[in-house]
């Protein structure tokens, strides 16, 4: 498959669940247009929560993979179909930003940090002007710096937020408050805590992220690819 494109969308839903989705659903899933791949893993501060991340061509591809299958499936009394999937959990969409060029970050593509054996996710909510090129500024200071266990970052903006965005059944897009979600590559989350704990990027350039929004949201997570 080919790497992320600036014009990809990642859509990540938090689910009551800590088993991967089965591999018939798998499959469903991989034949709508537009898929390009999928991960999935367990947050490592609640192991009860699994989070599934899959990238999609676009936006619209994905809102009609979830529109196709739900169609597909009205008339089926199963609860195991990729349409029960997409419309599963909290969901959040973003459409990838950064670092740009994308030659900039050892990270590149959305996929290559997924990848890697520990993944830090950062969301900051209700973003001000000005907070993506921060965020940016962020990322290459940290890849210039390449903290021990650091493996490369991505970040994307939110452009759709709530349970069943994908399928029409709520949530919807981002009229109110915006978001960025960064995603780090580490070799494991005690490399993370550690590098935090150094001198370096991740302290020098922390105001970067402190600024210009809400509130955030930081989680881990080891990823496996579907």
């Amino acid at each position: 498959m080919s790497a992320t494109t600036p014009s990809s969308v990642v859509v990540f839903q938090t689910l009551d669940q800590k088993q991967a989705p089965s591999a018939a659903v798998l499959e469903e899933l991989q034949q709508q247009p537009g898929f390009q791949r999928a991960f999935f893993g367990v947050k490592m501060e609640a192991p009860d929560t699994g989070v599934l991340c899959t990238e999609w061509s676009s936006s619209s591809s994905a809102a009609e993979a979830a529109r196709r299958c739900s169609l597909s499936s009205s008339s089926s009394s199963s609860s195991s179909s990729s349409s029960t999937l997409l419309g599963a959990g909290e969901t959040l969409v973003f459409e990838v930003a950064g670092p740009s060029p994308p030659q900039d970050s050892r990270g590149g593509d959305w996929s290559s940090v997924l990848s890697a054996p520990c993944t830090e996710v950062f969301t900051a909510f209700g973003v001000e002007d000005g907070f993506v090129e921060n965020a940016r500024r962020f990322v290459r200071a940290v890849d210039a710096d390449s903290p021990e266990g650091y493996l490369g970052a991505v970040f994307g903006v939110g452009i759709g937020i709530g349970e069943g965005v994908l399928s029409g059944g709520g949530g919807g897009g981002m009229e109110g408050e915006k978001m960025v979600r960064m995603i780090l590559g580490w070799v494991s989350r005690e490399a993370h805590l550690e590098a935090k704990g150094k001198p370096g990027a991740l302290q020098d350039s922390i105001h970067e992220v402190r600024v210009l929004r809400r509130a955030v949201d930081l989680f881990h997570v080891e990823f496996k690819t579907l």
